[in-house]
């Protein structure tokens, strides 16, 4: 329990109305010098695999108040700059697999023209991030496809036509998750509609497929999705969480109780863990469900 002000976070924002490139460059020095006292965290936990706040920089991807690095002040710039390629090099040094999930807006496959605009300036957000720390074509930038609209396959197209106008470097750390409802995009629509198009890799959701199985079993998505994954540089992930006890089942539980099934591929893969008690969820796994005694 820290002050708020003392708490160790990359998500410091502002108010819009209160915008100023000023203060949002005084929080963008703030969150990106905290990056490295949690990835030292995690390699201290045994903590290879860590998703990046989508948040460091204030409104920098809003349609009227965005903005670039080059045009922060140039002190911040430099701060920033410094503070990333310290923290990349950190998670190089120690084997980190790094990864970020954009917020809901992210549509690539929306009807509306701006919001695909919108959602491309998001990704490039996320994108430069993962370019000043370091990392290449292995940072994975996660999404959904946002809705199924009228149809799926016209939304696919549109989905397809939005992923090639990325520059190649995006598209090839994008990735796309399967949704949690079953009139929506299973591993299996995602693979056929999205994928064979344009050739974005897939993540399994482990929870989300329970609610949206495509008429696959655990094991065969899994194998889809992993096989998307060939030619790339870095391992399949994966999400994994349960549901809330007190709320609709799709909700997320702050802990886990049971195993994380294994997933029938002689694959590496990572599992994100998503649950609201966060790193203390992770810790909490390994001791009471693993019965691991060390970290």
């Amino acid at each position: 329990g820290r002050k708020l002000s003392e708490r160790i976070q990359t998500s410091r924002t502002i108010r819009m109305s209160n915008f100023r490139l000023q203060r949002a460059g005084e929080l963008a020095v703030k969150n990106s010098a905290d990056l490295l006292p949690i990835l030292r965290w995690n390699a201290e936990h045994n903590i290879k695999f860590f998703r990046i706040g989508s948040d460091i920089f204030s409104f920098m991807d809003h349609p009227d108040l965005g903005y670039t690095l080059e045009e922060m002040d140039s002190n911040h710039c430099r701060d920033i700059t410094a503070n990333f390629a310290a923290a990349g090099a950190y998670a190089k040094a120690n084997g980190m697999r790094l990864s970020c999930h954009p917020g809901p807006y992210t549509c690539l496959a929306s009807p509306n023209p701006k919001i695909v605009e919108n959602s491309i300036a998001s990704l490039n957000t996320n994108s430069l991030i993962a370019d000043l720390l370091g990392y290449g074509e292995e940072y994975a930038i996660n999404i959904h496809v946002g809705g199924v609209y009228e149809d799926k396959p016209t939304t696919a197209k549109r989905f397809v036509q939005a992923y090639k106008q990325l520059p190649p470097l995006l598209q090839k750390r994008l990735t796309v998750e399967n949704d949690d409802k079953a009139s929506m995009w299973s591993v299996r629509d995602l693979l056929e509609l999205i994928h064979n198009h344009c050739g974005v890799k897939l993540v399994l959701d482990i929870h989300h497929h329970k609610f949206c199985d495509g008429g696959d079993s655990l094991c065969a998505a899994a194998t889809k999705a992993f096989s998307t994954w060939t030619g790339f540089s870095e391992i399949p992930k994966v999400h994994y969480s349960e549901s809330r006890p007190d709320a609709r089942p799709q909700a997320h539980s702050d802990y886990l109780k049971e195993p994380i099934p294994l997933l029938c591929d002689h694959t590496n893969y990572d599992i994100m863990i998503e649950a609201k008690a966060k790193d203390l969820a992770l810790l909490h796994y390994k001791k009471e469900v693993l019965n691991e005694t060390t970290n």
